[in-house]
């Protein structure tokens, strides 16, 4: 039986106590578990690229990620900014990251870049986790000046009063919704009317073309990193086809694909993983995975692990017994042709959209050779997406939609996906498939990073089938 509450509030009492003491008593030391992040001189020279590009009298500063709350008095596993990971590395929400054209004056010392970072507080490290506070930024993160975050208005005030245009990242929060006052407060609205307070002649610009151009084209420790992403996915993706059978959850698969990330260093998924199988492979973004499989299904996989930031985006489809049917298999067939003639087209110099209208053109002539379609323009029903997207910090990472760089990292995407009820014979239906891979692109033309994942289809068919 419990004790009453009133005998138990001495006991509490002390335990609170002691446990302020001893939170308050000790410092942890902070400490970098992972031996392959970013160097700080990678950051560095990033800092100093996009100075170079900004005008005299402008400021840029970079925000960090909100925390999200997921429920009551608990949050989500944050993730911070990408732009935040790109630019120093900071981890901590609340950061603010400060370069400048000009150099700012404080305390008689002349500064170029200020990282804003709230200072370490070892009564919440107790329950929360050693973080990393200013000394430990300007250490690791090779900034030169990193100040506690609430000395940044002050800072700022003063800053913004010599500033001619104030370029800030994508912000975290663009928009709060206020239902029963039924209006949003918008961000970038404050901003500016702060902004007109403190030097009504500044300008603000938001997002930072610069840095969007910039994170196009991949340096060589990003593409380390995305290497690693990547490698990790092919092997999340084979396990699940090796594990996969008929009757299982849709939930089941993924899990055979999550644990295999986590299992080899992924701190994350890159995004919701997607797992359809019959009629859910025609959903293009389904993320229920809730579904309990049959025989003769297909399944389709979008699934990307995330490594220090940055992640993979994979798609395979594969047939739950290990054979396509003779409908499936003249489907992907087409899809994986469709992909061929689109990682073909992924060359320097040429359009964005290259891939796109040579995978399209493809499917436009096989399926109005197999009657589905009857007009090349009705393929748009059953290939309704774009071939590709840009790849990096982010699972739609920014780009300039330019000619194809050297260096830039792109999907190669096509699918067909033929729900019940289309217009075209029923021996079609609820077949969806969509094969992905991740393509750099190089002056000797496009390199398949994940290519050393099976694409066709008697290869599938081989690893399904091997252990069974």
């Amino acid at each position: 039986m419990t004790s009453p509450l009133w005998r138990s509030l001495p006991l509490i009492v002390i335990k609170v106590v002691l446990c302020s003491y001893i939170a308050c008593a000790q410092t942890f030391p902070y400490e970098v578990f992972d031996t392959d992040l970013p160097a700080p001189r990678v950051y560095r020279e990033r800092r100093d690229r996009l100075r170079e590009m900004m005008s005299a009298r402008t400021t840029v500063v970079i925000l960090s990620a909100d925390v999200r709350n997921r429920q009551n008095d608990v949050d989500y596993e944050y993730r911070q900014s990408s732009d935040m990971l790109y630019m120093c590395g900071s981890p901590r929400p609340g950061s603010v990251l400060v370069l400048l054209k000009d150099g700012f004056a404080i305390n008689g010392r002349v500064f170029n870049e200020i990282l804003f970072i709230p200072e370490r507080k070892p009564d919440e490290e107790v329950w929360q986790g050693v973080a990393m506070g200013p000394q430990e930024a300007m250490e690791h993160l090779g900034v030169d000046t990193a100040i506690t975050a609430k000395d940044m208005r002050s800072v700022m005030d003063s800053l913004l009063r010599r500033t001619d245009t104030l370029f800030v990242s994508t912000l975290p929060t663009r928009s709060l919704t206020v239902p029963l006052a039924g209006k949003n407060i918008y961000a970038e609205g404050e901003i500016k009317r702060w902004l007109k307070e403190v030097n009504p002649s500044c300008v603000l610009r938001t997002p930072i073309n610069h840095l969007r151009a910039m994170r196009e084209v991949k340096d060589t420790c990003e593409l380390r990193l995305m290497q690693k992403a990547i490698d990790i996915s092919i092997e999340g993706h084979r396990a699940m086809m090796k594990g996969a059978r008929p009757g299982m959850k849709e939930y089941e698969l993924e899990a055979l694909m999550e644990y295999t990330f986590k299992r080899l260093g992924s701190q994350d998924v890159g995004y919701a993983s997607i797992v359809g199988s019959n009629y859910n492979a025609c959903i293009l973004h389904y993320t229920t995975n809730r579904r309990k499989t049959a025989m003769n299904d297909l399944v389709l996989a979008d699934c990307g692990a995330e490594y220090h930031g940055y992640t993979a985006d994979i798609t395979r489809t594969i047939p739950l017994t290990g054979k396509f049917t003779k409908e499936q298999r003249i489907i992907y067939d087409v899809v994986l042709e469709a992909q061929d003639s689109g990682i073909a087209a992924s060359v320097a110099g040429r359009p964005f959209r290259a891939p796109h209208t040579a995978a399209m053109a493809v499917v436009q002539r096989r399926l109005l050779e197999l009657g589905i379609i009857e007009k090349a323009e009705d393929a748009r029903s059953y290939f309704m997406h774009g071939t590709s997207h840009y790849l990096g910090l982010d699972v739609h990472d920014p780009g300039t939609g330019g000619p194809l760089k050297p260096n830039s990292i792109i999907t190669v995407e096509p699918g067909v996906y033929i729900p019940a009820g289309s217009p075209c014979d029923r021996r079609w239906w609820n077949i969806g498939v969509r094969i992905e891979d991740d393509i750099l692109i190089t002056e000797q033309g496009p390199v398949n990073m994940s290519g050393a994942l099976p694409r066709k289809a008697e290869e599938i068919e081989k690893v399904m089938t091997d252990d069974r």
